[in-house]
């Protein structure tokens, strides 16, 4: 079984002599035999430019929790478009998106809109830092928060603290600060689990920004403890995913208390507590992980699931937190910002998960439960080291030789086997299963029961390909 791909490979050869890497997205360069091209997509499934047809796990990396091309949400954003595109002023739409999260997400006393996730964490450090005059974030490993200079640090360890983990100094420039390298790798050599360095995720990031990160190991509350214990008074926020989701090693559910214990630090010491719920807001419940879990932050930011097929993302708060933006002493801007035809569209991507009871998220997450219990079978009747784990609505898979259970990012590195990794993802891609490179699926209202069941004969399948392969090698 072998797809044609020459119709991507000439668009991905013609977009890289004017576009870097022929690509918009670094995330989008790991895919194999190379960054594909797609033309269509409809419910569940994706067609990429050679015609090549996929039951879709990919979803955009979250945002169509709805399937691809949902009418009622296209119905919503074309009669927006119709009435008129955007006027440098507010809208009625904004205002009842607004009070449909209000009334969902326990932390959403007030809102305010943006264009991206990277741009909502933004806010929410700015008004963790006005809200306390204090300058630091503490952060997590594994936890990816965006892209920008500010909170672009600590989202791996430094080098050696994961076993396996290989030195490549030649991926740093001279006199530059530590980086992760082009493998995913850190370079720094220090292989005590105490040292939290943060590591840039990115050359060209300030060295400077690094003095307000402070980076620690995630489900471990004694380590915040011991942090908070002396450093507090320099603190502004604690920023989490309630689930570590937003990374190449998602899915690591916080541990019993542990969410509890993050709010109850941050509460003793006068810390904004951020959850950043882009990727489990409105996807593990409709009131996000926080409702979930029954954990309220100060702060909190939305994106992907709540806006649907269109560019959105929010900041949810407290009041007295929010009201901060108000005046004009804490700024946010934007020429795009509550654009009103993305926000008839969210509001109906809303609508959509929340009728008769949340019907529709109920049924994504019997569908993901479905998927994880039979993709648990199969990894249980293979030697590939494969692993599965779940939250509501997503399931990952992997392949790493260690039996422990990953509860950071330093254990869920620990043993991977990355060749697995990359050819199960390319073995369901040739049977028209698609996933992330990494082994993250997401299920949407679109799949079906029968969608699950031809989704577990092909990966089945493709664990049989992985094995002859290894026999024959």
């Amino acid at each position: 079984m072998q797809n044609d791909y020459a119709i991507s490979h000439a668009l991905h050869k013609r977009a890289s002599n004017i576009i870097p890497g022929g690509i918009s997205s670094n995330n989008r360069a790991n895919w194999r035999p190379h960054p594909l091209f797609y033309k269509k997509a409809q419910g569940a499934h994706v067609w990429d430019a050679d015609g090549n047809r996929y039951l879709d796990y990919v979803l955009g990396r979250g945002p169509l929790i709805t399937g691809h091309s949902n009418p009622r949400i296209l119905d919503a954003i074309n009669r927006q478009y119709q009435a008129g595109q955007f006027f440098a002023g507010q809208t009625e739409l904004e205002v009842v998106l607004a009070e449909k999260i209000r009334h969902l997400v326990p932390g959403a006393e007030m809102i305010r809109f943006c264009n991206s996730g990277s741009e909502a964490i933004h806010v929410a450090l700015r008004l963790a830092r006005s809200a306390t005059g204090r300058e630091k974030i503490i952060r997590f490993e594994g936890h990816y928060h965006g892209w920008f200079d500010n909170i672009a640090w600590g989202f791996s360890a430094p080098e050696g603290a994961v076993q396996g983990n290989v030195a490549q100094p030649g991926d740093l420039h001279e006199n530059s600060v530590p980086v992760n390298n082009a493998h995913g790798n850190d370079v720094d050599g220090n292989n005590s689990r105490q040292d939290n360095t943060p590591i840039a995720m990115s050359q060209g990031q300030p060295a400077g920004d690094a003095r307000n990160i402070i980076s620690l190991c995630w489900n471990d509350g004694d380590a915040l403890e011991r942090v908070l214990s002396s450093r507090a008074h320099e603190v502004a926020a604690v920023v989490t995913e309630p689930i570590m989701f937003n990374s190449f090693w998602s899915n690591i559910r916080p541990e019993e208390n542990y969410l509890t214990r993050i709010k109850t630090l941050c509460d003793k010491y006068h810390i904004l507590l951020i959850f950043d719920e882009i990727q489990t807001g409105f996807r593990t419940a409709l009131g996000g992980a926080q409702g979930y879990y029954g954990v309220t932050p100060d702060i909190t930011t939305f994106a992907k699931a709540m806006g649907g097929p269109v560019c959105l993302a929010a900041v949810a708060g407290k009041e007295r937190h929010m009201r901060l933006l108000a005046g004009a002493g804490t700024l946010h801007t934007g020429t795009y910002n509550a654009f009103p035809p993305f926000l008839a569209g969210a509001i109906m991507n809303l609508d959509i998960l929340a009728e008769n009871g949340g019907e529709a998220l109920n049924k994504i997450h019997l569908l993901s439960e479905a998927l994880r219990a039979g993709l648990q079978d199969i990894a249980g009747g293979t030697a590939l080291s494969m692993q599965v784990r779940a939250s509501p609505g997503a399931v990952t898979t992997t392949f790493r030789a260690t039996p422990a259970v990953a509860r950071d990012y330093r254990t869920a590195r620990d043993g991977v086997n990355q060749p697995l990794v990359i050819g199960w993802h390319a073995a369901l891609q040739e049977r028209g299963v698609r996933i992330t490179p990494e082994g993250l699926w997401y299920v949407s209202t679109a799949h079906s029961v029968a969608d699950i069941d031809y989704t577990l004969e092909q990966a089945a399948a493709a664990v049989r390909d992985l094995e002859q392969a290894g026999r024959e090698s």
